[in-house]
């Protein structure tokens, strides 16, 4: 046998040797394949999350009604560089759907000097959608309602006293303790029933907040509750700055407004610094971004 015959055989026994090999490894590459598309479809399947700029989460359980917060907190810019510097805190109802829009415009008004550097600290549930608006209900209401059906569905109510006690008693000490702030200068912001909350905390919690920004207030609630307890309320001085607005859209919210700051305005209250406003062509929903932006502007502005 020549050489040329001898390496033809090698060649062709060394072929049908590896048939077997190519046909495992081939399946390997399928199987691997296979677990590679899988796990793509899971990344196209599920929902990524996004985080805002100079904001961090924290989580917190309180002891007063068991519920676990999920606390979304925003920085100024300059917070990490200014290490000596304490700030401003406005505490904002709602921030499951709102703490974006609500960080953007803050970080507008800062830019353009038309408010201090503050610290946003939102309160949020970290839940779906239905749930969120059950827990809402639940928190920022003063009392009970058996009949509160807005949508043709019962919902929770009456825990608005709990919450302050999260808010007083395990919030603000978390958020002094843990971030440089002003303590005597805290703010809330709440719309709907978030406005009904802060009117509830500026006639029951005075002491807590120093400036109100209520939007869109619910002041129908329990055939107009708070309405009727301010009436009955006497003030030696409540120093403090409220200012709210509701959309010329919005005729029941409107009139309940313009009652309660009329009621408020002759009883001649020393220390309050009141603004009130009917937003032209605005409604229940479209009333944020000026009212808010309005809101703050005049509450940390000193020449008012």
């Amino acid at each position: 046998m020549n050489k040329s015959l001898i390496i033809l055989f090698f060649i062709i026994t060394s072929c049908y040797g590896q048939k077997p090999n190519l046909k495992e490894e081939n399946e390997h590459l399928k199987k691997e394949l296979s677990e590679i598309k899988n796990k793509y479809q899971k990344l196209l399947d599920k929902e990524l999350e996004v985080s805002l700029v100079n904001t961090t989460v924290k989580n917190l359980t309180s002891k007063y009604n068991s519920q676990k917060y999920q606390i979304k907190i925003y920085f100024p810019r300059n917070y990490k560089k200014n290490k000596q510097k304490k700030y401003p805190v406005l505490y904002v109802t709602d921030a499951e759907t709102n703490f974006g829009g609500i960080s953007y415009i803050v970080q507008r008004l800062i830019k353009d000097k038309l408010i201090p550097e503050i610290i946003v600290v939102g309160i949020a549930y970290n839940t779906d959608y239905k749930n969120f608006y059950k827990l809402r209900s639940r928190d920022l209401t003063p009392i009970v309602d058996k009949n509160l059906k807005p949508y043709h569905t019962p919902l929770p109510s009456g825990g608005a006293s709990l919450f302050c006690d999260f808010i007083e008693f395990e919030l603000f000490p978390y958020i002094n303790k843990n971030f440089r702030t002003q303590e005597n200068e805290t703010a809330i912001y709440g719309h709907s029933f978030g406005g009904l909350f802060g009117t509830y905390t500026f006639l029951k919690r005075p002491h807590m907040f120093n400036k109100y920004l209520v939007l869109s207030p619910s002041l129908w609630f329990k055939e107009k509750l708070l309405i009727k307890e301010l009436k009955e309320m006497e003030f030696t001085s409540h120093k403090t700055k409220l200012y709210m607005a509701s959309g010329e859209l919005e005729p029941r919210i409107d009139d309940h407004q313009l009652e309660f700051v009329k009621i408020l305005e002759d009883k001649n209250i020393s220390g309050l610094k009141l603004k009130s406003e009917i937003k032209e062509n605005e409604t229940h929903r479209t009333i944020f971004g000026v009212g808010f932006t309005n809101g703050l502007r005049y509450l940390y502005t000193n020449n008012e």
